[in-house]
Order: C-alpha cells, then structure tokens, then sequence
C-alpha cells in the first residue's frame, strides 16, 4: 500500500499489516527512513517549529521582519552612517575629488585616490589606509568610469581579450 512521508513528503510502499499495526497504536503517520523519523523525533524533543530553519537562520529572518530589510543591508547602512558621523565630527567630510563639503549620507563615498583595480598590487591598494578618501558619490563614480574604462580600452587592444568597453 502507498503511503507519504510526514517529513519528506515523498509517497512509497509499505506493508498493510504494519500500516494496521502503527494505525492501533494510535499512529497515522509514516516515515520513509531511519532519516526522517530521527528528524521528526528531533522536532518533537525540542518543540521545533516546521519550517526547516535552524535556530541561528530563524533569528535571523525575526531580525530581518523586525528591520524591514536583510541583516547584512542593515549593517551597511549603519557602519556608514557611523563613518559619516565620525567624518562629520573629524572635519573629514570633504570631497577629495572636487574640495567641496559632503552634505548628506546619500552623496558619502569612500574613494580610492588611486586606482587599485589597475594597480600591480590591487589588494594592497585596496586595504591601503594611506590610499582612502571620502568623496561625493558623483564625484568618485564620474572618476573611477573615466580611469578604469579607458585603461581597459588599452588593455583589451593589447591583449586581445573578449571583452570591449
């Protein structure tokens, strides 16, 4: 006789008489192995909810209804507003590209005075204290485009690569 899995969900056969058997001792479900009724027993013992979440992922997603937004966009937004506030408070929030004030959190960036994806050593460049600087986000995309697009320009013509900018 077919019956489903309360676990898995998956249909498969097994015996009327032990069907029977489980049904007079008061149990109407089935398990298709050692697996699923391990899972299920784990469940029951510690009064698990059935979503298939562990605990760490159901805190998480409370967190991220809480917030409105995914954990980790959270965090993004907090560690650069506290960057803002702290150059506010250091007299470093002007634009290393054009000297003018940053205004609002919207026009803040963290910019590389130098390129690192051009650079022969571009992790060091990239984590270089003495290489970051806070410009408008205009300003540093305007600036970036510009250098990266056309180094790759030549780049591509000397290499011969597939891709063309």
């Amino acid at each position: 006789m077919k019956v489903t899995c309360r676990q898995c969900g998956i249909e498969f056969e097994k015996e009327e008489k032990e069907i029977r058997r489980q049904r007079k001792e008061g149990r109407d479900y089935f398990f298709c192995s050692r697996s699923c009724t391990g899972i299920y027993a784990n469940q029951v013992r510690h009064n698990s909810p059935r979503d298939g979440l562990k605990p760490y992922q159901r805190r998480t997603k409370k967190i991220e209804e809480l917030l409105g937004e995914k954990l980790s966009t959270a965090k993004s937004r907090l560690n650069k507003l506290l960057m803002f506030d702290l150059a506010k408070k250091c007299g470093m929030d002007t634009c290393f590209r054009c000297g003018e004030i940053i205004d609002n959190i919207e026009e803040f960036t963290i910019d590389h005075k130098e390129s690192w994806l051009l650079s022969e050593e571009p992790t060091k460049l990239f984590y270089s204290m003495e290489n970051i600087a806070f410009s408008h986000a205009k300003c540093n995309y305007e600036a970036g485009t510009k250098t990266y697009v056309s180094n790759c320009k030549n780049i591509v013509k000397e290499n011969g690569e597939l891709y063309t900018y």
